[in-house]
């Protein structure tokens, strides 16, 4: 049997882990505001780092500050900003409703890569925009 390639198993892996995320972060939001639950929740994130540095610190490299370095912190900011809106969403809102529609947000990143980066699009990719916006209207019901 043919080894899965590395990208699909990354993929499975975050599938899975932002799965425990957002239920994680509902149960959370059962008991502690969603301030607080940003705050911790940071606190989670930045307790990895160190696990991951070691595991991986042969192979660890930073790029010299230039011109897309920005873009890294950019990524960083909103990826922040998410979480805070997340949080928010999910502790006044049903975690199958609120994840499920903040999982689309591949569709913001598609449309930014047509339009931006230029990335070829197709029938079908179009059909998957269209399918999920979909979606996003009958869960927001």
């Amino acid at each position: 049997m043919q080894k899965p390639p590395v990208w699909l198993l990354n993929s499975l892996l975050s599938f899975l882990l932002w799965g425990f995320w957002g239920f994680f972060g509902k149960v959370a939001s059962i008991s502690i505001r969603w301030e607080s639950l940003l705050l911790f929740s940071s606190i989670g994130w930045m307790s990895t780092f160190p696990l991951f540095y070691f595991l991986y610190h042969q192979v660890f490299h930073t790029t010299p500050f230039g011109s897309n370095v920005i873009w890294a912190i950019l990524s960083g900011v909103a990826g922040s900003l998410g979480s805070l809106f997340f949080y928010f969403a999910l502790s006044h809102g049903e975690a199958s409703r609120v994840v499920a529609i903040t999982a689309a947000y591949p569709l913001v990143t598609t449309i930014l890569a047509f339009l931006v980066l230029r990335e070829p699009f197709s029938p079908s990719k179009i059909a998957g925009i269209f399918f999920a916006l979909l979606g996003i209207f009958f869960l927001s019901r």
